[in-house]
């Protein structure tokens, strides 16, 4: 195995599962480096949907949906971090560290309750699996980006 399909082999061994779209940006590599790596059996691809699996783990869509708005942030030469649940990944940029949490609706009460508790980073974006978001009090000073899956379009910014 050459160092690129290493490295694209220990970024989804890190979140277990990832976008296809999304290696090929992280790790930039190409798809002949990622076809390596599932003919090595070290992870798989489902033809469907893109997403590239490590072998034996589960494909936790909360990582997956951050990874998307991760992608927006490449340009300011993010580098990212697995978290530790709930927060899914902890990106830091030229500017700030922000923590990505991706939940369901039914978990907004007690994470915006908890919001300092669970996140250190300066600026928090959170992804809430919802058809219709409605406002609610978040317990912090900080800045936070609320979007809503699976469209990922901004609901709310708070504390900006």
């Amino acid at each position: 195995m050459t160092d690129k399909q290493k490295e694209i082999a220990k970024l989804i061994w890190n979140f277990g599962a990832l976008r296809e779209e999304h290696v090929l940006k992280l790790c930039k590599c190409t798809e002949n480096d990622i076809n390596c790596v599932i003919a090595s059996k070290a992870i798989s691809k489902d033809k469907k949907t893109k997403i590239l699996k490590y072998q034996g783990k589960e494909v936790n869509n909360r990582i997956i949906v951050a990874f998307d708005v991760v992608m927006h942030y490449l340009d300011r030469n993010a580098v990212v971090k697995k978290a530790k649940h709930p927060v899914n990944v902890t990106m830091k940029t030229d500017f700030y560290t922000y923590d990505i949490i991706a939940i369901k609706e039914a978990e907004i009460e007690p994470l915006f309750e908890n919001i300092d508790k669970i996140s250190k980073s300066e600026r928090v974006i959170i992804i809430i699996e919802t058809k219709k978001y409605l406002s609610k009090e978040i317990h912090t000073k900080r800045p936070c980006c609320i979007c809503v899956y699976p469209s990922l379009d901004i609901a709310e910014i708070v504390n900006k």
